[in-house]
């Protein structure tokens, strides 16, 4: 039997507790190295060699404890993937969750366009931006330190692997970049920032059959993974 995101976390009874979050370290100013990715998801791309990617860093992605200035949400609840029957217990577990982190920071919450939402927390902004789920610590930028200042890294979400629908997703990295005042970094890696666990010191823990995979990177060895993470989240060891 396939367990599909929303029968795990209603088995293990967590409803929609283990929702994303795309958390954004606190900076003084914006910097500006960004580019536009237009390789076509799905298709062999052009890896970088492990001495490019040395010559050309970008960013380093902080631990997760870092202090942050505010923290991004989605409050996206596909009735096609939840369930009719799930989506206000969803919205309200998002609700709960917004509260509970807008007790100590701003939280922006992306709302598509329609959403109807009840008592929505003090300090919880919505941001009408189209988005197919709820998953933004997949679907969002991941947030790194670049030139003493903050940029956002869009590691080109295609659905887990074109799983699930996700064109509108694949947007939602550049569109948060774009309303946070942040350079995007584009790259041709795919990977979800979920996939990521980072010390902030260099290492990285990630699952090797994820990103080796030719669902999300067809064609790329180990060695230009692991320069590419180099340049884009200031990774020196993977385990």
């Amino acid at each position: 039997m396939t367990l599909s995101r929303r029968t795990l976390l209603v088995g293990l009874g967590l409803g929609a507790a283990a929702t994303g979050l795309a958390a954004c370290s606190s900076t003084d100013e914006d910097s500006s190295p960004s580019g536009d990715n237009n390789s076509p998801k799905g298709e062999t791309s052009t890896p970088p060699q492990p001495e490019e990617a040395a010559e050309s860093a970008t960013g380093a992605m902080p631990d997760e404890g870092t202090e942050h200035a505010a923290t991004w949400m989605s409050f996206a609840v596909s009735e096609d993937i939840w369930g009719a029957d799930m989506v206000e217990d969803v919205q309200q577990s998002l609700l709960d969750i917004a509260a509970a982190i807008a007790a100590f920071e701003p939280v922006n919450a992306i709302v598509p366009s329609g959403t109807r939402l009840r008592d929505v927390p003090d300090g919880v902004a919505l941001i009408e931006m189209p988005a197919d789920d709820l998953w933004i610590r997949d679907t969002g930028p991941t947030f790194v330190r670049s030139e003493g200042a903050i940029a956002g890294v869009d590691f080109n979400f295609n659905g887990w692997g074109d799983k699930q629908e996700h064109a509108k997703d694949a947007q939602v990295a550049a569109a948060v970049c774009e309303r946070a005042g942040v350079p995007r970094i584009s790259t041709e890696l795919v990977l979800e920032g979920g996939a990521l666990e980072v010390d902030g010191e260099g290492t990285a823990i990630i699952t090797e059959s994820c990103v080796l995979n030719d669902n999300r990177n067809p064609g790329w060895t180990k060695e230009q993974v692991e320069a590419e993470l180099q340049r884009t989240i200031g990774v020196e060891k993977v385990i």
